[in-house]
């Protein structure tokens, strides 16, 4: 549920709208989370499931950093394309945990990951990433623990 009003206006401008975004699950407003760029427990009621949720999906994006930081992940030019695709697919899952159904954005990044799978002539090396990112969402998108990441 979104609401909207219209924002205080400095002299010499047009009006703009500040929107208010809710949770999908406990209906609280999402102004910490969305000021922080992570999901925020102040946000939510005790034990929501989108909170959970998000949280689950943070620290896989930390896993997944983590992960491509580490040394020694083959040669210098593969490592470095390597990791900038792994680091802007963490903020792909970084922006889905801050949605306000989380599930519902990690269903849609799967279903984006699978597209790119599919596409006429993508690497092998990137379609297996993509595999894993696409598995590792859909099993976020429904409760369950993501798949270990494997560089090969």
């Amino acid at each position: 549920m979104q609401y909207s009003w219209p924002g205080p206006l400095p002299p010499g401008q047009r009006g703009k709208t500040i929107r208010l975004i809710r949770c999908a699950r406990c209906n609280g407003p999402l102004y910490q989370t969305k000021l922080k760029g992570r999901p925020r427990q102040e946000d939510h009621e005790q034990g929501c499931e989108v909170f959970i949720t998000a949280i689950r999906v943070v620290r896989y994006v930390d896993e997944l950093k983590r992960a491509a930081s580490a040394p020694n992940q083959g040669g210098w030019r593969s490592h470095r394309r390597w990791r900038k695709y792994v680091l802007e697919n963490a903020k792909k899952l970084s922006a889905a945990a801050c949605e306000p159904d989380p599930s519902a954005a990690l269903r849609d990044l799967g279903d984006q990951y699978e597209a790119e799978c599919q596409a006429y002539g993508t690497p092998a090396d990137t379609t297996r990433m993509t595999e894993m990112l696409m598995r590792s969402c859909r099993r976020l998108a429904v409760g369950e623990a993501p798949p270990p990441i494997v560089f090969e």
